[in-house]
């Protein structure tokens, strides 16, 4: 795969004649970290004993993904990937941190987080179940990153631009568009 800004066209146009084609456009946000002191309930670090529960909400709640948007990719490969993807951080091979989402005792979300450079913390991945979309614990899960994780100064977040939900949500949270790419495969 690669990306490249979509300033650089003439760059996307030639790795398109090397047989590269766009299968989605990267759009990535930032802010400043913002502390807060408000607790915030349901909301938590993930337990060792979730990694099952939290692939599961990847592999089902995911769709929006590169893989996912790829025509010459299976939906059902795609799902694996991001289940893997999420899995990872229990074996300590991607992410530094999990926040996890719960209603009526259950996970029903999850926040994948990665200690960047210059002190910026990086949305990897995050998701929430369907049945509790709206009621906030996106939101809630980002704040609690927020007021938790200290030696922080930045957040930043990249989504797909055909992500609509989560392009609002980060605009509602304060997070500024600072780039955008085009993603080949």
């Amino acid at each position: 795969d690669a990306k490249v800004s979509t300033s650089a066209v003439a760059t996307a146009q030639r790795l398109e004649s090397l047989g590269f084609r766009i299968v989605d456009t990267r759009l990535g946000f930032d802010k400043p970290l913002l502390k807060s002191t408000t607790e915030i309930s349901g909301v938590r670090f993930a337990r060792d004993d979730e990694r099952a529960a939290i692939e599961r909400i990847a592999a089902d709640c995911v769709v929006y993904s590169r893989f996912h948007l790829d025509p010459s990719i299976d939906p059902a490969a795609a799902a694996r990937v991001k289940a893997q993807w999420a899995g990872n951080f229990f074996v300590g091979k991607r992410g530094d941190h999990m926040v996890v989402a719960e209603f009526e005792g259950s996970a029903t979300g999850f926040l994948q987080l990665i200690a960047g450079a210059e002190k910026t913390l990086i949305i990897d991945l995050i998701a929430v179940t369907p049945p509790v979309r709206g009621r906030g614990l996106a939101s809630a899960m980002i704040r609690f990153a927020e007021r938790e994780l200290a030696g922080f100064e930045r957040v930043f977040v990249g989504t797909q631009a055909s992500n609509a939900p989560s392009v609002r949500l980060y605009e509602k949270l304060g997070f500024c568009l600072c780039e955008s790419q085009y993603v080949l495969h």
